[in-house]
């Protein structure tokens, strides 16, 4: 009874009812639609970062909190196989490579830029920087002095494929070395800052460079991105139990920019789920209050026939819940179309720092779904009570007075 009368009441005054689930049905698809929004935004970033990072990199502890003198923070050849046995015990592991990354001084002519170098094996399978080259080709592992620039780095100092630029460094002995470099290629990233700033050359000429065969860091690419903190408690707990004070850092970790982006998307949901709900409440209040009011007879005669309080109570509740349902569902459902219509357009924007205009698009999921139907079904039934406790403190002489 509780389901099928307050389902029956609704549908007397269908033009109200409709009214009020459309209200909550285009409150629950505003936030549908700005969550899918930052959804898609922040996926495209963390697998941005991912490509820039990898899923996890492992690097001495004092390589983290920037407390080394030097080069003190280089693993060494032993580490390195300490770190590998522990990741072959790990199922979540698709690849690992050891990277070296240093400061230096590019000249080319009478141009200089200070970069930021990194040294990778060429043609690995966890940071392959060959698939965005844009321009001229890969490192190779024949590769000595190669290097690949950015697209940026190589419109600042007008060069391309071909040319040779010098590289000046700081040795680990604390020497300097000078080396040429013949530029393989150029590649595209979607950061203009990584492209105006960041180098690639072969691991060991890298280490050439610097004098020494160690490391900073090994980079692990893992087979999903929800694997990453497990994995990396697991990884942690098996180098926590040797001497080599190593530490785990994840992708996000390691991107300030994406905690600080994701920490503004997640402000600003809130303030747009917070406004919608609000709007929602205090709309579907009225609507309600104005419904139970001219409902004040009926509220007598069922007293007169001896329904209690709170039966009266559950009465009026139970069709708010019906009409949050109805508008939360029927809201997710325009909301999923109005998303797909969105995404199909395809509209282009281009985020601040990057080189490139992305796609716009709305990500559809049931992770997506459930906090806008969950908080319209919320914000429905809280603007409820105060009607529906009203409804029910009436006394039934004066509510069958009631014209």
């Amino acid at each position: 009874m509780w389901l099928r009368v307050p389902l029956r009441s609704l549908l007397r005054n269908r033009r109200r009812t409709a009214l009020s689930i459309a209200i909550i049905a285009l409150g629950t698809a505003i936030s549908l639609f700005v969550l899918g929004f930052f959804a898609d935004s922040t996926r495209s970033i963390q697998e941005t970062t991912v490509q820039e990072f990898g899923t996890l990199q492992i690097a001495a502890k004092r390589f983290w909190d920037d407390t080394a003198e030097g080069y003190e923070y280089l693993l060494s050849q032993q580490d390195l196989a300490q770190v590998e046995a522990i990741l072959d015990r790990e199922d979540a592991v698709v690849s690992r490579s050891p990277q070296l990354s240093f400061s230096g001084l590019v000249a080319s002519g009478n141009s200089t830029k200070v970069v930021r170098a990194t040294a990778l094996v060429p043609g690995n399978k966890t940071l392959d920087v060959n698939d965005l080259v844009v321009e001229g080709r890969g490192l190779e592992p024949t590769d000595a002095a190669a290097v690949l620039v950015g697209r940026s780095f190589a419109e600042q100092l007008q060069i391309r494929p071909g040319d040779v630029i010098t590289l000046t460094v700081t040795t680990v002995d604390g020497a300097f070395n000078a080396s040429p470099l013949e530029i393989s290629g150029v590649y595209q990233f979607t950061s203009s800052q990584v492209e105006s700033q960041q180098i690639y050359l072969p691991l060991q000429f890298g280490q050439l460079l610097l004098n020494t065969d160690g490391v900073d860091s090994l980079v692990v690419m893992l087979d999903d991105l929800d694997s990453t903190q497990p994995a990396r408690a697991r990884i942690q707990g098996g180098l926590d139990l040797s001497p080599s004070g190593l530490e785990v850092k994840t992708w996000d970790e390691l991107s300030p920019f994406y905690e600080q982006l994701t920490g503004f998307f997640n402000a600003l949901f809130g303030v747009v789920t917070l406004a919608v709900s609000v709007l929602v409440f205090f709309i579907i209040l009225q609507v309600l209050t104005m419904s139970f009011l001219e409902r004040t007879r009926e509220v007598g005669t069922i007293r007169a026939l001896g329904a209690k309080r709170g039966e009266v109570f559950r009465l009026f509740f139970a069709e708010s819940f019906w009409l949050a349902l109805l508008g939360s569902g029927t809201g997710i459902a325009f909301g999923v179309v109005l998303g797909l219509a969105f995404n199909a357009v395809g509209i282009e924007w281009q985020p601040p720092g990057t080189v490139e205009p992305v796609v716009l698009g709305i990500r559809m999921t049931v992770q997506t779904a459930w906090l806008p139907f969950v908080v319209s079904v919320v914000a429905t039934l809280l603007s409820a009570i105060f009607p529906a406790v009203q409804a029910a403190r009436l006394q039934v002489a004066e509510a069958l007075r009631v014209t």
